[in-house]
């Protein structure tokens, strides 16, 4: 692997680096070398990840080396003093474990990410690297690391995090009790780079629990904050993340609802159905703790309802000392927080085994409660006057889910629930409220990490601009800066400001022209327009979801939508999480098709975040308009706020305006980063708003963009674009070489990629590794047989034409008719009969012949002899006597399944399948379970035989024997 010298420090680079990539891994290096912070940017595709990586664990490695030398010649200083055996000698023999124990004082490497498909691509490159044998350990979730069959049924991380807890604390979870005893096998602690799907496989191969296997390797690895480097990948959110991480909310019915549950449990005590439950195991609450910790609710539910809200519509704001005094007035204090928070936990145990036996809600509300105290109580008593100045408080009217007349009993039955109602009381102040503890100062959280003594923060990303602003909302010391520009040529690249559509209407998606039907359909104009000479696919997006609906109504109304889709079919950003992935499949699966496709969606939404449309998935990316925050939004007032009264001219903050702008570059410049994904990529960048010219956007946007538009941008005509636009796609695809087929994950393909093609496509079959002889004779039989009753048309002149065959003969062949009249046939069509003689047809014309060969050997057995009906001559279609298949391509099996099934099925089965996925044997028979129950039926079991290709190869034998059975 070539080595490069950058800053002093060898490299070893999978290749010898772009100019881009030792700008990155020098700016790194200096930061680890001098202990300093660093804000980097680097586009998408210039290799950031593995540049961040190579650079760190080169000056790690470096460093070691140093320490190792500096330990030798320590021995070798006292084997020349006075006697090998002098205390000296001693005393560098604890120096040398010390040294080994502690990494010789080289500080440990922390790399986070927004997602896990961030960190198992941030491992895999690793892997690919000269670093692959350094020691690393991969921290993620129960949800990705829990491989216990009845936690992982539970829905919701809340739900599974407290179902974990209660088995770890009642000691009934098998796989983590053996962690302790497996700590030390070498597959767990061995050479190899494990990713969150490698310690999964580990932990059910070992039968440990990979979620606390990881956390007992960072113990081992005595992974801790101090004197450690922390990078935070993907952090062009922080700001928001460090915020929201430190806001909270409770509601009038949040506490209605706890105070119901804390009143069950004590009917529950007082019944002695509590002993039954848990049988003689003492509880690690009494009824006093139920009793005193409902009298600190009822206090809470009072102050609260004391809280007089002004406004209705937009709620109240008050200074961040409220919140104190109104848990204060419920005796929520410093000094009994701590107690408050471990009873709430206990109490969340309960209800999880409660719930198993009864109906009855399982602690969620408890959990509110205890993040609310977590939260508002983290802040030390010494640091209250900063937060007052970075915290409010903003109280809103809860909305009522029930009609008025209900409300009144309600309240009366038990707060603001009742019977399960959230309501609202008549009356000036008694209505149920929504409180909300909002922290504006991301520097807040960012100072807590810095307090714990870390030698260096990096954050980096492929969209932080512009960095002052940025360095100056998270108060940081930042030694190190860097915008790299893209590695892709101008010529890779087309970017223009669009100002008015093909109608010579100006386009601009403000307030006030948003409404403006002119406007709406110049803009429809402009993306059919686009559409026809984008080839692949086209990314649309709009400022907001209701912008985009508007846009979608009005063309459908008008024909635009219609007229757009006849060039590409069109796909929307779905809302919710079941349908976002099959859409997302159908556009992948179009753009392989040669279609083409246009994608709209909205910037902030998932497709402007991080999914990758390099080279056909997306050769050009459309802005409809600036994704402003909604400007009358208590949060974006509060906030414009607190950068106006802290602003000063020492700590360089934005004003109130500023941030408002920049808010809305920044999910620009996100979702602009979905096209150029790779140096050898190309792609259009077509900003359709006229306020992009305004210098205050201009210098707003990254910095590779600005160098395509120029010092001073203007909008272009339409007309000139289009023919540039042309020209441009015509060179490139003149120019460039072709991409390498990139294949796009799909929910099917993630739960196994298996080489094994669809039955009736098989010509021959494909043997799976690491079966047996016996089994590979047995499947490929059993698929012969599969595809031998797999008859796509017969007619009368197929069996004219067919020769007998011996009883005793070998197996039949796939092509063989007579073996196919064998085989279930539902239909045979008489009416395609053709005389070759006359060339008549539609005439029946019946031959009596054996259905055996006269040189047939004896056989005790005699076939049955099959009926036919003659039916009318009606021309029957081919495809109406055919066999129905499994589709081939996973899109359109999804979509037919969906036809098939019910909503409830396919919800039931699209579940199962994405637990299968990084499943264990429990999660394939969950979904044999529903595959059984919604596919078995005769007239679908077609799909069922079709799912064969999407399991694992380790569960297609079994599969295979509970379908035969069927």
């Amino acid at each position: 692997m070539p080595e490069s010298l950058i800053a002093g420090i060898p490299v070893h680079f999978p290749f010898e680096p772009y100019p881009v990539q030792r700008a990155y891994m020098e700016k790194v290096i200096h930061c680890l070398r001098d202990g300093t912070n660093g804000v980097l940017e680097s586009p998408t595709g210039t290799g950031k990840t593995l540049s961040l990586l190579c650079s760190s664990l080169a000056w790690i490695r470096t460093r070691q080396s140093e320490h190792q030398m500096q330990m030798v010649k320590m021995e070798k200083a006292d084997f020349s003093g006075i006697g090998g055996g002098a205390p000296g000698g001693d005393l560098s023999e604890l120096a040398k474990t010390m040294g080994r124990a502690n990494n010789w004082g080289v500080p440990k490497v922390i790399y986070a990410s927004r997602t896990h498909s961030q960190l198992t691509q941030a491992m895999r490159e690793l892997k690919r690297t000269a670093y692959a044998n350094m020691r690393s350990v991969v921290l993620g979730s129960r949800d990705q690391l829990c491989i216990h069959p009845e936690v992982m049924r539970e829905l919701g991380n809340s739900n599974k995090t407290n179902m974990c807890k209660l088995r770890v604390h009642s000691k009934t979870c098998s796989f983590q009790m053996r962690v302790e005893s497996r700590k030390d096998h070498p597959d767990l602690r061995g050479p190899t780079i494990m990713d969150i799907e490698d310690l999964v496989k580990v932990g059910q191969r070992l039968k440990i629990c990979p979620y606390f296997a990881s956390r007992e390797l960072a113990r081992a690895n005595k992974i801790e904050l101090g004197n450690t480097i922390v990078i935070l990948d993907e952090a062009h959110n922080i700001e928001k993340i460090c915020e929201e991480y430190a806001s909270v909310q409770i509601k009038s019915s949040d506490v209605a609802m706890t105070i119901e549950d804390i009143t069950h449990i004590r009917q529950v005590f007082a019944s002695g159905e509590s002993q039954d439950m848990a049988g003689d195991e003492p509880k690690d609450f009494t009824l006093d703790d139920l009793t005193l910790l409902k009298e600190m609710l009822l206090e809470l539910e009072k102050a609260i309802d004391a809280v007089v809200v002004d406004n209705a519509v937009d709620g109240t704001t008050f200074p961040a000392s409220m919140m104190y005094e109104l848990l204060g007035k419920a005796n929520f204090t410093y000094g009994n927080v701590a107690s408050i928070i471990s009873l709430l936990d206990k109490l969340v145990q309960y209800l999880l085994v409660a719930s198993q036996q009864m109906s009855i809600r399982k602690g969620g509300t408890f959990t509110l409660l205890s993040d609310l105290l977590t939260i508002v109580f983290a802040n030390k008593e010494d640091v209250m006057s900063k937060v007052y100045a970075s915290f409010k408080v903003h109280v809103l009217v809860e909305e009522s889910k029930q009609g008025h007349g209900k409300q009144q009993g309600a309240k009366q039955q038990g707060g603001w629930l009742g019977k399960g109602t959230i309501a609202a009381a008549t009356g000036s102040s008694k209505v149920a409220k929504i409180i909300n503890f909002w922290c504006f100062n991301p520097g807040f959280g960012m100072e807590q990490l810095l307090n714990t003594q870390v030698r260096s923060v990096i954050l980096t990303s492929g969209t932080l601009a512009p960095l002052k602003p940025l360095i100056a909302e998270l108060a940081i010391p930042v030694a190190q800066h860097l915008e790299n520009p893209h590695i892709v040529d101008q010529s890779q690249v087309y970017v223009k400001i669009i100002g008015t559509g093909p109608d010579r209407q100006q386009l601009i998606s403000n307030y006030a022209n948003r409404d403006n039907p002119k406007y709406v359909s110049s803009l429809g104009q402009t993306i059919l327009n686009v559409a026809r000479i984008v080839p692949d696919g086209l990314l649309v997006f709009f400022p907001s979801y209701p912008m985009l609906n508007k846009c979608v109504d009005a063309w459908q109304a008008s024909g635009l939508w219609a007229d757009i889709s006849c060039k590409k079919p069109i796909f929307l950003e779905p809302r919710s999480k079941d349908q976002f992935t099959s859409t997302m499949e159908e556009f992948y699966q179009a753009i392989r098709d040669s279609k083409g496709a246009v994608f709209m969606a909205v910037c902030r939404g998932k497709v402007s975040e991080g999914l990758d449309f390099a080279d056909r998935n997306g050769r050009a990316v459309i802005i409809t308009g600036l994704p402003f925050p909604p400007l009358k939004d208590p949060k974006v007032i509060l906030k414009r706020r607190y950068l106006e009264a802290n602003r000063t001219r020492e700590n360089q903050l934005l004003s109130g305006q500023e941030w408002y702008n920049l808010d809305a570059t920044r999910a620009v410049n996100q979702a602009i980063g979905r096209v150029i994904r790779h140096r050898n990529d190309y792609g259009a960048i077509l900003l359709c708003d006229s306020r992009f010219k305004d210098a205050s956007q201009v210098q707003q946007l990254s910095k590779w963009i600005r160098g395509h538009l120029g010092d001073r941008p203007q909008c272009s005509p339409f007309g000139p674009i289009v023919r540039e636009l042309r020209q441009f796609f015509k060179n490139a695809e003149a120019n460039m070489k072709l991409p390498d087929e990139r294949e796009t994950d799909s929910p099917l393909e993630t739960v196994c990629k298996t080489e094994v093609e669809p039955l009736a496509a098989i010509p021959k079959v494909k043997r799976e590794p690491g079966s047996n002889a016996t089994f590979k004779s047995a499947n490929e039989s059993a698929i012969k047989v599969e595809m031998a009753n797999s008859i796509k048309t017969w007619t009368p002149a197929d069996y004219a034409s067919a020769a007998g065959r011996k009883l005793g003969g070998a197996a039949p062949n796939a092509m063989d008719f007579m073996s196919r009249l064998d085989s279930n046939v539902s239909s045979i069509d008489f009416n395609c009969c053709t005389d070759s003689k006359s060339g008549s047809s539609g005439l029946v014309k019946i031959h009596k012949r054996e259905r055996s060969s006269p040189t047939a050997p004896e056989s005790t057995s005699q076939v049955s002899k099959k009926r036919y009906k003659l039916v009318e001559n009606i021309k029957v279609e081919p495809s109406s006597s055919q066999a129905k298949v499994a589709p081939e391509d996973r899109a359109a099996f999804l979509r037919e399944l969906r036809s098939l099934v019910t909503q409830d099925q396919f919800r039931r089965f699209g579940k199962a399948l994405l637990e299968y996925k990084n499943g264990t044997y429990e999660s394939f028979q969950a979904l044999m379970a529903i595959l059984l129950d919604v596919l078995s039926a005769p007239k679908v079991r077609y799909m069922l035989v079709g799912m064969r290709k999407y399991l694992k190869n380790e569960h297609k034998e079994e599969f295979d024997r509970r379908v035969g059975n069927l």
